[in-house]
């Protein structure tokens, strides 16, 4: 009943308030924009409206009434501010919930929704500087003329004819009509930069695996990171300090994913869900990975040519994958031992004569590890001569060695080369280098 009786306050052509005044015009009675504990919002100029207006850095936005204002009921609500273009409404709220009593006790504001029959109505802050109560004006629509431009308004004089879509506040003053001073005040405010949200973020490496960014963990570099709506996913590569960002992503509900590679494994969520309004930048919760713990322990040519390595080759089929890596004998010829005897016999020859064939010995070794999974491809050696590496590229710069320089008897000008790869490959076939 009370908001079908009320609705006939978007019929009547002017209604006033209870407040009155010995003098009033607009903005008598300041209007402040604050945070949800009452501290103001910042000021300054805006070039673009060529007007001084707070700036906020998202839609939680809160209006407190000035201490020295009347008690009454005052109609609040957020329009557009524009340059050129209608004053279009914005407030998002139940029109009913934007009657708003407020009862001024000695400069301590007090308020209340005196109409509303809202299950989920406008959330109260504190007033202004930590007294009393101020009203939450968010959320709003996106401005058409404006962007992220607004313009927040309250008076305890109102037209509202025009419905909850158009209504309009009269001017402070002493109007005819009424025979009433009018209260009406009004602020610009800007929220973000003025240009549309950015979302942005980190990726770090997780130095100790406990998902969180503690002092001195470094961003990750060259990650993955997707904006993902229903229909679309935008990719996003962090920089060298870790961090991404989508720049002027429209309003909406999204989530944030990260691709984890296989190297590493993730010590936070990986999907964080966001909203956008339009206008302030969004800030996503760090993503954490750290190296995935991979399986670095190989085992000799000693141990592929006895019995239990053997059998390992015959179980993941390892001498049909042979040829790929361009082995050689003593004599600088390309081999591929095709059964079992074979192999133990190439491996247990091998000598230094060649050191083709030695470092063909190692590598073979290596390469029955990785088949057999006692070593990851990624397992990164640390060797004192050729530095930081994958296994991968160890192996591969052994294959290419070989196929360049098949025989490296003494005295032949790439066998320095070939020993340095051969010892590398020695050590991490022994479990030294690892990193």
């Amino acid at each position: 009943m009370i908001r079908n009786s009320l609705l006939a306050l978007f019929a009547a052509s002017t209604l006033a308030g209870t407040a009155s005044a010995q003098f009033c015009s607009d903005n008598t009675y300041k209007l402040w924009l604050v945070t949800a504990n009452g501290t103001p919002l910042p000021t300054g100029y805006d070039p673009v409206t060529q007007e001084t207006n707070y700036f906020a850095q998202n839609e939680n936005v809160y209006l407190a009434f000035d201490p020295l204002i009347p008690s009454g009921t005052y109609y609040v609500h957020v329009t557009d501010n524009p340059i050129n273009g209608q004053d279009e409404v914005l407030s998002q709220n139940d029109p009913m919930d934007r009657f708003v009593s407020v009862v001024n006790t000695a400069g301590v504001i007090t308020l209340s929704l005196p109409f509303t029959n809202n299950n989920t109505p406008a959330v109260f802050g504190t007033g202004l500087n930590g007294q009393g109560m101020s009203i939450r004006l968010s959320p709003f629509s996106a401005p058409t003329f404006s962007t992220c431009r607004f313009k927040a308004w309250f008076g305890d004089n109102w037209d509202l004819s025009g419905g909850p879509a158009n209504p309009y506040l009269l001017g402070g003053g002493l109007h005819p009509q009424t025979n009433q001073c009018s209260i009406r005040s009004y602020e610009g405010f800007l929220i973000g930069d003025g240009n549309g949200s950015d979302v942005t973020g980190v990726v770090f490496h997780d130095v100790d695996h406990d998902g969180v960014r503690d002092p001195g963990e470094p961003g990750l570099a060259n990650q993955v990171v997707e904006l993902v709506t229903g229909t679309t996913a935008v990719p996003a590569t962090t920089d060298a300090n870790g961090a991404y960002a989508f720049a002027n992503v429209a309003a909406g509900d999204y989530t944030v994913e990260l691709t984890v590679p296989t190297t590493h494994l993730a010590t936070t969520a990986v999907s964080h869900s966001i909203e956008v309004c339009s206008c302030a930048d969004v800030a996503v919760a760090d993503f954490g990975l750290a190296e995935q713990l991979l399986p670095c322990n190989a085992r000799t040519i000693g141990y592929w040519r006895n019995h239990h390595g053997l059998c390992k080759v015959q179980q993941f089929g390892i001498l049909p994958t042979l040829p790929a890596l361009h082995l050689v004998n003593m004599c600088g010829q390309y081999v591929a031992p095709g059964n079992l005897c074979q192999f133990r016999f190439y491996l247990q020859c091998a000598n230094a004569w060649n050191m083709a064939y030695m470092l063909s010995a190692q590598l073979t070794a290596m390469h029955c590890n990785v088949m057999a999974g006692f070593v990851h491809p990624n397992c990164v050696v640390d060797d004192p001569c050729l530095g930081q590496m994958t296994v991968a590229t160890l192996m591969q710069q052994a294959v290419a060695s070989l196929l360049a320089h098949p025989y490296t008897p003494p005295c032949s000008q790439a066998r320095w080369q070939q020993t340095l790869l051969k010892n590398a490959l020695d050590r991490a076939n022994n479990n030294l280098i690892w990193q």
